[in-house]
């Protein structure tokens, strides 16, 4: 059991007893630039990768699309996936069972809306989750966790995110139902009418010919009243 680096295909897979195969997990560095030899240096600096589970000489994978009705699970030859560069096989161990039998379990996974192609999500639902979940349901055993290392990373910025805006969320709204709107205070405030005078009359300042106010013969400066009793 264990990892392996390899040329892709040239694997040979053991000679077992009637009912009894072999699972193992292909691994593929993410192709970024296009050109495979930097691809394959960055997405191994970056720890992004690609996963498949192999199966009865099968290879099941999981990807996204459009159609909200259809699966994102497809099958190819093992190792050969042409939208990725291989880099690794891990031998996850033996299981009991035909192949009909094998496969039927991993048809009936792959069929779940859980795993519908518009469900993808690159970080929080992606093919390596797939793959622990195969190995899950037919053995119970999960992927090595390095495989969805950096996604599972990302993943726990991105929920941090969340948890800290509805928090916020709900403190605002714990104010507001409190204190009410800030906004709806400022409006209100804007829309009183001007303050007058106890008798009930309004105020009103006599203007000089000039049309500036006075007040006992001299001009109102600003701040006057604030010195007037």
């Amino acid at each position: 059991m264990g990892g392996t680096n390899a040329k892709p295909g040239e694997y040979q897979e053991p000679d077992l007893p009637e009912g009894q195969l072999e699972v193992r997990l292909s691994v593929y560095k993410l192709s970024m630039t296009g050109m495979a030899l930097v691809d394959s240096m960055s997405a191994g600096l970056a720890g992004a990768y690609h996963s498949g589970t192999v199966i009865a000489g099968e290879e099941w994978s999981y990807g996204g699309h459009d159609d909200e009705r259809s699966t994102g699970c497809y099958r190819s030859t093992p190792e050969t996936n042409d939208e990725y560069i291989f880099y690794k096989r891990i031998i996850m161990g033996r299981i009991n069972g035909t192949r009909e039998q094998v496969l039927r379990k991993a048809r009936s996974l792959a069929m779940l809306p859980e795993w519908i192609g518009s469900r993808y999500d690159l970080i929080e639902h992606n093919c390596n989750h797939f793959s622990s979940d195969l190995c899950w349901h037919l053995m119970g055993k999960r992927i090595p966790d390095w495989v969805n290392e950096t996604a599972d990373h990302l993943a726990k910025q991105r929920r941090r995110k969340r948890a800290e805006q509805g928090a916020l969320d709900v403190a605002l709204q714990a104010y507001v139902a409190e204190h009410g709107s800030p906004n709806a205070k400022q409006q209100q405030q804007q829309q009183q009418p001007p303050r007058t005078p106890r008798n009930g009359t309004t105020a009103m300042m006599p203007h000089s010919s000039d049309g500036q106010h006075v007040n006992g013969g001299q001009q109102s400066v600003p701040g006057h009243r604030a010195f007037v009793d």
